[in-house]
C-alpha cells in the first residue's frame, strides 16, 4: 500500500454520544415558567419582557438584531404605559369601590335609552334594529354637530388651537 491510499482514507472520528440529562424537558419548561412569573411579579411586565428579549436575541447576528430592536423600541413605551394605566385603574377601582354592572343595570339603561328614543319622536321601536337608516344618519349628523361645537368651544376657551397658552 502506498502512502497516498492511507492519507486519503476517512479520518477516524469519535462517535457522537448523547448523554442523558438529569432533568426532563417538562421539568425545565416548568422551571422556566416559574422563573418568568417570579420575574414578572418582582420587576413588572415591561422589564421582564425586555429582559426576555435581551436573553433571546443575544445569540442573533447584528443584521437581525438592529431592525428587531427598532421594532421593540417602539413597543416598549406602549407596554410600559399600558402597564401604568392598568395599575392606576386597579387602584382607582379598589379605592372607589367600583363594581361591574349586572343584568339589572343593563336592563335599566336599555329602558332609559328607549324612553329617550320615544322622546325624540322615534315611534314603535322595540329594539335598536328597528330604527330606520335615515334616522341613524340624522342622529349621526346631530352628534357630529354637537361634538364639533364642543371642540370649537374648547378652542375658543383656550384661546389656542392646540393646548393651553403658557
Amino acid at each position: 500500500m502506498s502512502m497516498r491510499v492511507l492519507s486519503k482514507a476517512a479520518p477516524v472520528t469519535r462517535a457522537y454520544i448523547r448523554y442523558a440529562s438529569t432533568e426532563s424537558a417538562t421539568q425545565k419548561a416548568s422551571q422556566a415558567v416559574n422563573n418568568a412569573t417570579s420575574a414578572v411579579k418582582s420587576q413588572g411586565l415591561t422589564k421582564a419582557l425586555c429582559n426576555l428579549y435581551k436573553t433571546v436575541t443575544s445569540p442573533l447576528p447584528a443584521s437581525i438584531k438592529s431592525p428587531l430592536s427598532k421594532v421593540v423600541g417602539v413597543f416598549e413605551p406602549v407596554l410600559y404605559y399600558s402597564e401604568v394605566v392598568y395599575h392606576l385603574g386597579k387602584q382607582i377601582v379598589v379605592r372607589q369601590n367600583f363594581v361591574f354592572p349586572g343584568k339589572a343595570d343593563f336592563a335599566s339603561a336599555e329602558t332609559q335609552l328607549f324612553k329617550v328614543l320615544e322622546y325624540i319622536k322615534i315611534k314603535n321601536i322595540k329594539s335598536i334594529k328597528d330604527i330606520p337608516v335615515g334616522q341613524w344618519k340624522r342622529g349621526a349628523i346631530k352628534t357630529f354637530e354637537l361634538s364639533s361645537l364642543f371642540v370649537v368651544g374648547e378652542i375658543v376657551g383656550r384661546q389656542n388651537l392646540i393646548g393651553y397658552k403658557d
